[in-house]
């Protein structure tokens, strides 16, 4: 071929070839790509003169592969920071066959890492095409990928040098296999990461990727699955637990990205969950080349105006939900201050739709007395903590409500929604530490949070534009 091809040569039929190489659009300058050479499973050798302008392709066999991108927006920013590289292949009569078919002959012939690593630089050389200069490449990798040879990672220190695309802009994402030498997987990625490549942890919460594979890799980025969106659309259970899973994500250092965002309602719970990223077809669908950011820009400017408005509605709903049973409790403990029995204090305190029990904690958070349960409560599941015993004399101090009160005498304090043992449903308990007869106590009420979220229309801002 000539100066503006790349050739593969020193392997068994079929070759790959690269036909073109690519024009980086912000620096104008040519990518020097001309010859490729596939060897040993460790090697690959760069050599060759000026580059074409033109978009790269591939070939495999009689099969002809290239680069589609798909694009990776930020919720923060409303553009997109990035593209995932994805591998398009096609026969002689132009019929589109699956990547996995493709790799799989390779993997059989034991060239896997060949293979992947000539489809990655293809990918990588029509990338600085489509992308500014500040938008990052996600790569595709499996495990045995990141298991290289000292040699190999200086060569691609070469590349990308030539490419004028820095480790920096890219993000290598480990796809799982149930199988594999995993202390090798530890120290092959954290050679890339050294070079100052970026890792993200591919299908979280499908197959093999779970909480135990972030805490051996720790990824820069968590990418949550189809899956995970999907559920969460389907069932409001899973939807009220996404952003404390997001937040656990957050916890161990992980960006969070959610993958296969189809709908818009979708859309509305990837935001909601607090995810930094995300992408899927409601937003684009891969492309050979660069995204109308114009265009997305609309799309997630609307997006932000449906979330604001309404969580505006579901916050001064809930704010005066909440102040009906904080001034019932503030009411019921001054009644108790004054002398009244609990039973009789928390009368109206208990009439309050949705309200289950009241009860009274000593200092160290010891139940005093029986629940005073409401005449007609909510919940109809088991209660966990029934047993021959009395409930005087549980102990709570672990509970916020306890701790909470305990810290701010005479101020409501207010829980997160959380599963309550005394009945198996979710509950919000409001708490409030008085002072009576020389001692401090906490008088507590617990509330059926699901039915009052569904009475009321609370709940997640984007469950609530079904």
């Amino acid at each position: 071929m000539n100066g503006a091809g790349v050739k593969l040569e020193r392997l068994p039929k079929p070759k790959i070839r690269f036909t073109t190489a690519a024009f980086h659009q912000y620096g104008e300058r040519r990518a020097i790509l001309a010859s490729i050479q596939l060897g040993p499973p460790d090697l690959l050798q760069f050599s060759g003169n000026d580059a074409s302008l033109q978009s790269s392709f591939a070939r495999f066999g009689d099969l002809t592969l290239s680069s589609a991108f798909q694009p990776i927006f930020s919720f923060s920013h409303h553009r997109p920071i990035g593209y995932e590289a994805l591998l398009r292949a096609y026969d002689p009569a132009r019929n589109e066959v699956e990547p996995l078919k493709v790799l799989n002959r390779s993997k059989a012939r034991g060239r896997w890492n060949n293979l992947e690593r000539g489809v990655q630089l293809l990918h990588a050389s029509n990338f600085v095409r489509v992308a500014n200069a500040h938008q990052r490449l996600f790569l595709n990798t499996r495990p045995e990928g990141f298991i290289i040879s000292e040699g190999y990672r200086r060569l691609v220190e070469d590349t990308l040098a030539r490419l004028q695309l820095p480790p920096q802009r890219i993000v290598l994402e480990v796809l799982e296999t149930p199988n594999g030498n995993i202390e090798r997987l530890i120290d092959g990625i954290a050679s890339f990461r050294q070079q100052g490549f970026l890792i993200a942890l591919d299908d979280f919460g499908a197959g093999h990727s779970n909480i135990d594979r972030v805490w051996q890799l720790q990824p820069d980025i968590v990418k949550l699955d189809r899956s995970v969106i999907a559920q969460a659309a389907r069932e409001p259970r899973v939807a009220r637990v996404l952003p404390r899973l997001v937040s656990l994500l957050h916890e161990t250092g992980a960006l969070v990205l959610v993958e296969g965002v189809e709908t818009q309602f979708e859309a509305l719970l990837s935001m909601e969950c607090d995810a930094d990223f995300v992408q899927g077809f409601y937003f684009a669908r891969p492309a050979p080349g660069s995204v109308d950011e114009e265009s997305c820009r609309a799309v997630m400017d609307s997006l932000s105006e449906m979330f604001r408005a309404r969580v505006e509605v579901n916050t001064r709903a809930k704010t005066t939900l909440l102040s009906t049973y904080a001034v019932a409790l503030q009411t019921a403990a001054e009644k108790f201050c004054a002398g009244i029995d609990l039973p009789h204090a928390s009368e109206n305190l208990l009439r309050l739709e949705g309200a289950v029990r009241c009860f009274l904690l000593d200092a160290r958070a010891f139940q005093i007395g029986d629940d005073v349960k409401a005449a007609q409560p909510c919940i109809s599941a088991p209660n966990l903590s029934q047993s021959t015993a009395e409930p005087s004399g549980y102990c709570w101090d672990r509970r916020p409500y306890f701790r909470n009160a305990i810290s701010e005498l005479g101020k409501v304090q207010i829980t997160e929604p959380y599963l309550s043992i005394n009945g198996v449903h979710l509950c919000v308990t409001f708490s409030i530490a008085i002072s009576a007869n020389g001692s401090v106590w906490v008088m507590c009420v617990d509330t059926d949070w699901r039915h009052i979220a569904g009475r009321y229309d609370l709940g997640n801002a984007a469950t609530n534009m079904r």
